[in-house]
C-alpha cells in the first residue's frame, strides 16, 4: 500500500492522481453522468474527488483529484437516502 498523503496533499493531477487513487484510494461513489469518481481514504476517511476539467478535450483531458469535505461529498455524489 502507497504511503498515505491525505494529510499533506489537497490536490493531484494526470498520472499521480491516477496511481495514488488506484493504489490507496477506495472507490465510493461513480457518476457516469459527469465523468465524477468519489475516493476515501482508508488511513484518514478523507474523501477525493476525480473529475475531467476540460470536457471540451478528448476523453476530458488529464483528471484532477482534490480533496471534498463530507458535505461536499453527500451533496455531489450522496443516493436518494443520504447515503454515500
Amino acid at each position: 500500500m502507497s504511503r498515505c498523503k491525505c494529510t499533506t496533499t489537497m490536490k493531484m493531477s494526470g498520472n499521480l492522481g491516477t496511481e495514488y487513487a488506484r493504489t490507496h484510494l477506495v472507490e465510493v461513489a461513480i457518476d457516469q453522468a459527469n465523468w465524477r469518481v468519489l475516493y476515501r481514504c482508508p488511513s484518514t476517511g478523507k474523501y477525493w474527488k476525480e473529475y475531467f476539467p476540460y470536457p471540451e478535450a478528448q476523453g476530458g483531458g488529464s483528471p484532477e483529484f482534490i480533496q471534498i469535505s463530507p458535505s461536499e461529498a453527500k451533496r455531489e455524489f450522496g443516493n436518494d437516502e443520504g447515503k454515500l
